[in-house]
């Protein structure tokens, strides 16, 4: 059983959606919620913070790194379940010295913001991701390629369209 567990403990869970959300997600102070320990699937557990309902539509206005956050009551789609979600079952976790949304599907196939999409953006297969104008003291967010979408600055927000 030890084996199994060092086995699991040794992978990391959304390891390259991570990787990219720390380029856009600075480090924050944590959450001013109390935290539990979120069983993970594969990799280390996971820290979570428990946010009362009547705080979430807030915190994911607040944490959401893309332009025109969702609504509270809206259905997404996550790409790693393949199955849709309410976005106010959404969770926060700690990891990196960031606070990272995640789908309630993180802990068993590791959906974060990143893969999130509409209804829309899963039927037609396109998907365009526009970045939050940096706060103040982020004097300025970095340009990126992610996969097939490129990062474009488009004045107060950045876009991202697919590569040619």
């Amino acid at each position: 059983m030890k084996r199994k567990d060092n086995a699991k403990n040794s992978q990391i869970m959304s390891e390259e959606e991570k990787r990219i959300l720390r380029i856009i997600i600075p480090e924050a102070e944590p959450l001013p919620y109390p935290t539990r320990t979120l069983a993970m699937s594969i990799g280390p557990d996971a820290e979570e913070f428990v946010i009362p309902d009547c705080e979430k539509a807030q915190v994911l206005q607040e944490l959401y790194p893309f332009a025109s956050p969702p609504d509270i009551n809206e259905t997404m789609f996550d790409l790693h379940e393949s199955k849709p979600f309410m976005v106010g079952d959404f969770k926060v976790i700690r990891e990196d010295n960031r606070n990272f949304l995640v789908s309630p599907y993180y802990a068993k196939s590791g959906g974060m913001v990143i893969d999130w999409i509409t209804g829309e953006e899963s039927e037609s297969g396109k998907r365009t991701m526009l970045l939050r104008k940096p706060k103040e003291k982020d004097e300025q967010a970095p340009d990126a390629v992610i996969g097939n979408v490129q990062v474009i600055k488009t004045g107060s927000c950045e876009a991202s369209a697919p590569e040619a």
